[in-house]
C-alpha cells in the first residue's frame, strides 16, 4: 500500500494523529508492505511501530530501524529521522488499526473466534480448531503453544502477540486459505490494546481463578479486563460460549443475555451439558447434551482431566453456534491429538507413566494432580517448580497443593528469571511442609525430572508440571533450551526405556 493511499484510509478510521513528513520526502513514491515492532526485524517497505514497555521504550531504537530500511515510523512523539512518522497517543494500541489497514483487513474475511479466561483457552483453542478443520473449514490457529497460519506451525513468542504481529499472522492465513482464525485472547492483551484493530464474530469465557494479580491488583479489575473483549471487541450477530458453573462466568453469562450460550457439568438445563461416566489412563468416557437433540451422546475423549470436557464443551458450542452439527463435532473430538503440554500422558515399557503438563499456577497444578489421582494405582511424583518476577503469594500454596495430593514431591526450578532458583524453591517448601508427604529439593531441572522418573515404577505416575511444550529456561543470564518432554526422552534412552 502507498504511503498516501494509508494516510486517506486513516482519515475514515477511530485513530487519533497526526503526520509528520521531512523536507523532501515524498509520500506517494513509499510502498509499505507490512509493519513490525522489534528493531532487528525492521527493513525496506516495513513500518517500524515504536511501542513502549515496562522495561524498554522503542521510540530509543528509531534509528537503528530507519538505518536497516524502515521507511516510516508510527510513534507517539516525533523522533529526529529523516522518514514520515504517523504520531498517536498509543502507539500499541494504534498499531493494529493501521496494521489491519495496511493488510487490507484480513480480519474481515474470515471467521474470527477468540478465547479467554485464567485456564483452558489454549486446549479450547486446539479442539475448536480440530472440529472446524475437520468440518472442511480451513482455521488458522494463534495461542500459548504455537501459531499455525494454515500452512507453517511455528512456535509462540506470546499467548496474544503483538497488534501488527497478528494482522500479519491474519493476512498470511487468509493468503493461506483459511476461514476462520481461532486464538487467545489474554487479559494482558486486551487491556494494553493488542487486539485494538480486531473484531470478533465469536467468544468464549473459561473461567476466572487467582492468576495475574501483579498484573491486575484484584479480582474485579482481572474480571473487567475479561469482560471487556465480549463490552468492546465484538461484530455483526455476534455469540458467547460461557462456562456458567464458574462463579463469573455466570456473572457475564447474566450481563450479556441472549448473546450467550452456556456450557456446564453441574446443570443439566444449560445449552450444553456433559457428565463423566468413567475415567482411565487412556481418557474420558462422557455423554454430552446438546441443543440439536434432547437425548445424551455417548463419546470417548481421548485427554484426561474432567475439566478439560468444560474445554470440549466450550469447542463443541462454540463451533455449533457457526453452522457445524453437534455429532460432527463430537466425532472431531473423539480423534483429536493431543495437546502439547497440556495432560500430555505418555506410557512407558516399566508400566510407569508421564504426564507433562503447562499448570504453573496454584489453580492449574491442583486441577491437573486432580485429574491424574484417580487414575493412579499406586504412587503419584509431582516434579513442579514456581516462576520468577511472578506472584510470589502462590508459592506456598502449590507446595501444599503438591503435597497434599501428591505421595511424593521434588520441588526444583522452573523458569527462574532474575530471581535467585533456590529461594523461589525455598518459598514453595513451607507449603509441602504441611503434610507429612516426603519431599526432594532439586535445583536442576533436568536432574530432578530424572530423579523422579527414577523412583517410578508400574503403576505409578509422575507428575512433570510448570513449563509444558515451552522450549526455552529463563533464567537470569538469559534463556538456556529446555523441553520437558525431551528430557524424559533423554532419560529413557539412558535406561533404555521405551514410550509406547
Amino acid at each position: 500500500m502507498n504511503l498516501c493511499k494509508l494516510i486517506l484510509t486513516l482519515e475514515k478510521g477511530p485513530i487519533e494523529y497526526r503526520i509528520h513528513i521531512p523536507e523532501g520526502c515524498a509520500a506517494d513514491e513509499i510502498e509499505l508492505k507490512g509493519m513490525v515492532c522489534d528493531s532487528r526485524k525492521a527493513g525496506p517497505g516495513v513500518i517500524f511501530a515504536a511501542t513502549k514497555g515496562g522495561h524498554k521504550d522503542a521510540h530509543d531504537f528509531i534509528p537503528s530501524a530507519v538505518a536497516a530500511g524502515a521507511p516510516v515510523v508510527l510513534c507517539e512523539r516525533e523522533a529526529d529521522v529523516p522518514v514520515p512518522q504517523i504520531i498517536c497517543r498509543n502507539v500499541r494500541s494504534a498499531m493494529g488499526e493501521v496494521a489491519s489497514l495496511l493488510h487490507d483487513e484480513p480480519a474481515r474475511k474470515m471467521t474470527m473466534i477468540a478465547l479467554t479466561g485464567t485456564n483452558g483457552k489454549t486446549t479450547s483453542t486446539f479442539m475448536t480448531q480440530a472440529i472446524l478443520n475437520r468440518a472442511g473449514i480451513k482455521t488458522g490457529l494463534m495461542g500459548t503453544v504455537l501459531y499455525d497460519d494454515g500452512e507453517k506451525i511455528e512456535e509462540a513468542e506470546h499467548t496474544t502477540p503483538e497488534g501488527c504481529d497478528i494482522q500479519n499472522m491474519l493476512a498470511r492465513m487468509v493468503e493461506n486459505g483459511c476461514k476462520a482464525c481461532v486464538m487467545e485472547a489474554s487479559s494482558h492483551a486486551i487491556v494494553q490494546g493488542r487486539i485494538d484493530g480486531l473484531r470478533y464474530d465469536r467468544a468464549g469465557f473459561t473461567n476466572l481463578t487467582l492468576d495475574h494479580l501483579d498484573f491486575h491488583k484484584d479480582m474485579e479489575h482481572y474480571f473487567l479486563a475479561k469482560k471487556t473483549l465480549f463490552d468492546g471487541y465484538m461484530r455483526n450477530n455476534w455469540q458467547a460460549s460461557v462456562n456458567i458453573d464458574d462463579p463469573y462466568g455466570r456473572r457475564l453469562y447474566e450481563a450479556l443475555g441472549k448473546r450467550a450460550l452456556s456450557y456446564s457439568m453441574l446443570n443439566e438445563e444449560a445449552d450444553f451439558f456433559a457428565a463423566v461416566k468413567n475415567v482411565t489412563v487412556e481418557g474420558l468416557d462422557i455423554e454430552v447434551k446438546t441443543p440439536e437433540s434432547p437425548e445424551k451422546k455417548s463419546i470417548k475423549l481421548p485427554i484426561l482431566g474432567a475439566y478439560n470436557v468444560m474445554n470440549a464443551l466450550q469447542a463443541l458450542s462454540l463451533a455449533w453456534s457457526i453452522g457445524v452439527s453437534a455429532q460432527s463435532a463430537l466425532d472431531a473430538l473423539g480423534q483429536m491429538p493431543q495437546v502439547p503440554g497440556r495432560l500430555e500422558r505418555y506410557r512407558l515399557d516399566n508400566g510407569a507413566s508421564c504426564v507433562i503438563d503447562f499448570a504453573h499456577s496454584s489453580d492449574g497444578l491442583e486441577k491437573v494432580l486432580g485429574a491424574v489421582r484417580p487414575i493412579c494405582k499406586r504412587k503419584l511424583y509431582v516434579v513442579f517448580g514456581a516462576g520468577g518476577d511472578r506472584d510470589t503469594s502462590k508459592r506456598p500454596v502449590m507446595g501444599e497443593i503438591a503435597s497434599r495430593l501428591g505421595d511424593f514431591v521434588v520441588i526444583t526450578s522452573d523458569n527462574p528469571r532474575s530471581e535467585d532458583p533456590a529461594a523461589i524453591m525455598a518459598a514453595i517448601e513451607p507449603g509441602v511442609k504441611e503434610h507429612d508427604t516426603p519431599y526432594a529439593a532439586i535445583v536442576d531441572r533436568r536432574q530432578a525430572i530424572y530423579y523422579g522418573l527414577d523412583q517410578a515404577g508400574a503403576d505409578d505416575v509422575v507428575v512433570i508440571a510448570g513449563r509444558g511444550p515451552e522450549t526455552h529456561q529463563i533464567l537470569r543470564d538469559g534463556p538456556i533450551p529446555l523441553v520437558d518432554k525431551e528430557i524424559m526422552e533423554d532419560w529413557c534412552r539412558i535406561n533404555r526405556r521405551e514410550i509406547l
